[in-house]
């Protein structure tokens, strides 16, 4: 039986490895058709190597240390963060926005950090509590969320700020918070960010070329002055993601795909280069490449697409779906609370970043900054992504023995198990003979 644990142990270790090392190998030839397409010598493939050995080592580690370490880390880690989240809005900027804190030649993203920390405080937080069962007790949840959304959006990096609700989300449900009350919050929040609010709109604006304007509901006058009734947050975003919406909701307008559609266009054509298996006329799809910018990150997906065709997408899909079917029976088999939470809370981001950036690339959903998880280009994202699946391992392998009732179970009746009752009934037998 011993045997047969430790054959499981490993099985379970290994599903996870090779998957990711083959999501990693994948994104090498992707990065390295990428920079080719465009006559370029394989230094971003030689960058993206070097984080890859140093995320393999941030993935020992995490697996060697017992994952409840960690949670005793979490809230100093947590404090952490914020202050390199808040640090990094004070230093110059680097390609437009305030995301890196650059050390020497290296450069790190304090907002990839923020995505395990979280994790790691959340569940830390909600592993014994039963408070967030009501209302008011999501409060605290929530406003933890919210700080660092607030400071990632003000970098601005709207496509990391995404991730964090629905991780907060899978970790809630998890926990047993009710489903009405996280349904009333969405409701309630859908309700506000489609609220109409106006907006002074100059008399000498073009407005086919206001992006804020083409998405308002209505344009109306009072007295002297023209107003656009548009979604709160167009109101706050940059011009640059107001465009990005416009060119997702009018994709089909041939005017928008030469403008501000044309990403979305670009990587769309180039996902229809591959065809089935890859079309074999690699001159086609390595022009096509050239015209679609950042490919080799937050497009990588096209690149596959346009190399290896509808086979190779689904090949990338079906290695992300081995490390879902290996984390999901890891989290139900595990009865640690924190442990259930750290496995939950990791599967959640990924599945997020998944969805929102393959949806953008065949747009599905509007196109935001948002690399794929092992095989976009990025450093920073890499190695958390690596100590990421590298705490899910850990957790599979220090299942502890359940001695007391399960976790997250508020309220409800449970029966004995059979060999608990079994030892009942010898006792009381042995007492009455």
């Amino acid at each position: 039986m011993l045997e047969g644990l430790r054959q499981y142990f490993r099985l379970t270790t290994w599903l996870i490895l090779l998957a990711m090392l083959g999501l990693m190998i994948v994104g090498m030839f992707a990065i390295r058709a990428s920079e080719a397409a465009e006559g370029d010598p394989p230094g971003f493939v030689m960058r993206q190597l070097i984080a890859g050995g140093v995320g393999l080592a941030a993935f020992a580690a995490a697996v060697a240390i017992p994952y409840r370490q960690f949670g005793r880390a979490a809230y100093p880690l947590f404090a952490v963060t914020l202050g390199l989240l808040a640090l990094v809005l004070f230093l110059p900027p680097i390609r437009y926005s305030h995301r890196w804190i650059a050390v020497g030649p290296l450069q790190f993203q304090p907002s990839e950090l923020a995505k395990l920390s979280l994790i790691l405080m959340l569940a830390w937080y909600l592993r014994y509590r039963s408070n967030y069962r009501r209302l008011l007790g999501l409060a605290v949840p929530f406003a933890l969320t919210f700080v660092p959304m607030v400071l990632i959006l003000r970098e601005p990096d709207l496509g990391t700020a995404l991730l964090f609700l629905p991780t907060l989300y899978a970790m809630l449900m998890l926990a047993g918070a009710r489903w009405v009350h996280l349904l009333g919050i969405v409701a309630v929040a859908t309700a506000l960010v489609l609220l109409p609010v106006p907006r002074p709109v100059p008399e000498n604006a073009d407005g086919a070329a206001d992006g804020r304007q083409a998405l308002a509901y209505a344009t109306v006058r009072v007295g002297g002055q023209r107003y656009a009734l548009t979604a709160a947050p167009l109101i706050v975003v940059a011009n640059h993601q107001v465009e990005r919406i416009d060119g997702w909701l009018r994709q089909g307008d041939p005017s928008v795909a030469m403008d501000q559609g044309y990403q979305l266009h670009q990587s769309k054509t180039a996902l229809a280069c591959g065809q089935l298996a890859g079309s074999g006329n690699w001159a086609d799809a390595d022009l096509q490449l050239s015209l679609l910018p950042d490919d080799h990150t937050d497009f990588i997906f096209a690149v596959v697409g346009g190399q290896w065709g509808f086979v190779g997408c689904v090949g990338i899909l079906a290695l992300y779906g081995v490390i879902f079917l290996v984390g999901i029976e890891i989290a139900t088999a595990t009865y640690d609370p924190f442990g259930r939470l750290l496995a939950v809370g990791v599967l959640g981001l990924l599945l997020a970043q998944i969805f929102i950036n393959v949806g953008m690339t065949m747009g599905l959903m509007p196109i935001t900054g948002m690399t794929l998880p092992f095989v976009s280009y990025g450093g920073s994202s890499l190695v958390i992504n690596c100590v990421a699946m590298g705490l899910l391992v850990n957790v599979g392998l220090r299942r502890p023995i359940l001695l007391g009732r399960h976790p997250f179970e508020h309220g409800q009746k449970r029966e004995r198990p059979l060999a608990v009752r079994k030892m009942h009934a010898g006792s009381r037998a042995s007492h009455e003979d």
